[in-house]
């Protein structure tokens, strides 16, 4: 194994060392920063034979999970020659079409309706953990999506899964894990078991998680706006994952303050990482100068605003090789378009120390 993170503080270390060791930008610290992207669809499937045909290749008619994983693995080395440090890859993924059509339909899950794990999506998942590994990455594992969570019949299932796949997680041997129990806990989550009030529970089961006196790290990530995690969540979690879609850079500063003043995060502060924003760099110097670690997030087709997708509008790129964004799939893993140049370049001299 290559690649081990741990925390110290409010720092993450890779191998016993911060990250980004020595390195400031413009006077601003970066050490011991974790500068993220949002892949979340790394090992995605659809089980549904209507929507699934919406996710063929264009040079090739066909939708292949395996093509998706294996070229996203081929291009970790690439991010990490930026300064790139992780990425998140989510077990029931992310929107990739929000028509309600699409969206209501599609079923991208680690998990069977009973709870039973599907082998394939963690036959993927080892191989992004491995390659990650060997770029001298870490890999914030997602477990719950809401809109994918629903198709689980029991909600009693939801913490024998997060037993399941923390035990699974321990036993590859891999230490460059990092844990996102569920994307966006907040309100709007329709199982009440797995909501803010609750996900101290599901944290708990994780931290609980042991082998040979080894457990994972994890948090659970809240939503944009002026959500954030509290209470009993904000106690539990080992790190913390705000996220700043829909903050313009003052508002962000603004969230990221409140969240440091609260009596859980000043009684044992910690990491905090965005590990879902947008397109803005602006936001991305602002979480810099509030030492923060950030997260990009690019939807493609449809989309050039983070808060506008328009799905409507258009036909999705003829070519492979045209293929925006990280999210809507099929994906092409390449930088190619304006939105990944230019975060993956600001990373690089952020990094590299401007």
């Amino acid at each position: 194994m290559n690649t081990v993170v741990s925390i110290d503080g409010t720092k993450f270390l890779f191998n016993g060392r911060p990250t980004y060791q020595g390195v400031r930008y413009r006077g601003m610290p970066v050490e011991g920063l974790l500068f993220n992207s949002r892949m979340i669809q790394a090992v995605f499937d659809d089980d549904c034979p209507e929507t699934r045909k919406l996710w063929a290749y264009p040079d090739t008619g066909v939708w292949d999970p395996d093509r998706n994983t294996n070229e996203f693995c081929a291009h970790l080395p690439e991010y990490r020659s930026y300064g790139l440090l992780a990425v998140t890859v989510g077990l029931q993924g992310g929107g990739s079409n929000y028509r309600p059509e699409v969206y209501g339909n599609y079923v991208n899950s680690a998990y069977e309706p009973d709870g039973t794990l599907k082998q394939p999506y963690f036959d993927r998942l080892l191989r992004v953990l491995k390659a990650a590994d060997e770029a001298g990455m870490a890999l914030i594992v997602n477990y719950f999506y809401w809109k994918q969570v629903e198709r689980i019949k029991d909600d009693r299932r939801l913490f024998s899964i997060t037993q399941e796949v923390t035990d699974w997680l321990l036993r590859t041997g891999y230490r460059n894990i990092l844990v996102d129990v569920a994307n966006e806990c907040a309100d709007w989550w329709r199982r009440r078991v797995i909501g803010p009030d609750n996900i101290h529970t599901f944290i708990d089961i994780v931290k609980g998680t042991m082998l040979d006196g080894r457990r994972l790290l994890v948090g659970s990530s809240s939503g944009g706006g002026e959500e954030l995690p509290h209470g009993r969540w904000l106690a539990a979690e080992d790190f913390s994952m705000p996220h700043g879609n829909g903050c313009n850079p003052i508002q962000l500063k603004g969230k990221l303050r409140r969240l440091r003043g609260m009596d859980e995060y000043l009684k044992r502060p910690r990491p905090v990482c965005i590990n879902e924003d947008g397109l803005s760099v602006e936001n991305l110097e602002m979480a810099l100068s509030e030492y923060a670690s950030w997260g990009f997030y690019c939807q493609g087709y449809g989309s050039d605003n983070r808060d506008e997708p328009r799905y409507a509008q258009g036909a999705r790129e003829a070519r492979y090789e045209d293929l925006t964004g990280f999210q809507t799939l099929p994906v092409n893993w390449d930088i190619n378009d304006p939105f990944k140049r230019a975060f993956f370049d600001r990373v690089k001299a952020i990094t590299q120390g401007g």
